[in-house]
């Protein structure tokens, strides 16, 4: 791994573990052990950094996406909740958890890439559902996108609350619920 990733792979799991605000260029450097100014060199702002932190997430999306593409609309749902029985099992959040604390503090350009981001999860959730409802293995809704944001909000949500009660084993508890308020 190259120093551009470990910078980035380094202030993603400060973002998931403590938000975008809560760290520095400082705590990078003393983390893997280079100067501030190195990291300046990769990424001139914090919000540079940021939008680096999103267009990987945005990539590993498309790539789950493309890899699940001939999947059953059930499967790729499996999918989309795994990431976030993942992220509660390893105590964090997702990135758009983890930012949108902050969105007030955050630059115009963080914030819609940060935007972006969240409505590449909810369109890829629609189609999932839109594609499910079609082959009559989910319950009809009335508006698929609607009901993707419900579900990509309380998947955001359970991460957080299981990280707050400290309580990583109902997780997949949760995801049944879920669930079942989806499959037929």
């Amino acid at each position: 791994m190259d120093t551009k990733e470990l910078i980035v792979e380094t202030a993603n799991r400060f973002l998931v573990e403590k938000g975008f605000n809560a760290f520095s260029y400082k705590h990078i450097s003393q983390e893997i052990a280079i100067k501030t100014s190195s990291i300046h060199y990769h990424y001139p702002t914090k919000t540079d950094l940021g939008i680096a932190i999103i267009q990987q997430h945005l990539a590993t999306l498309n790539q789950t996406i493309t890899r699940n593409k001939n999947k059953t609309p059930i499967e790729k749902l499996d999918k989309l909740f795994t990431y976030y029985q993942k992220l509660s099992k390893r105590n964090h959040v997702c990135i758009v958890g983890a930012m949108a604390s902050d969105v007030y503090t955050l630059e115009e350009l963080l914030r819609n890439e940060l935007l972006s981001f969240s409505n590449a999860v909810i369109d890829w959730a629609t189609s999932i559902l839109e594609e499910g409802i079609k082959q009559q293995l989910f319950k009809p809704s009335k508006n698929a996108r609607i009901t993707a944001k419900l579900i990509v909000s309380n998947l955001m949500a359970l991460v957080q609350i299981s990280r707050l009660e400290q309580d990583k084993n109902n997780f997949d508890i949760y995801i049944e619920e879920l669930k079942s308020n989806i499959l037929l």
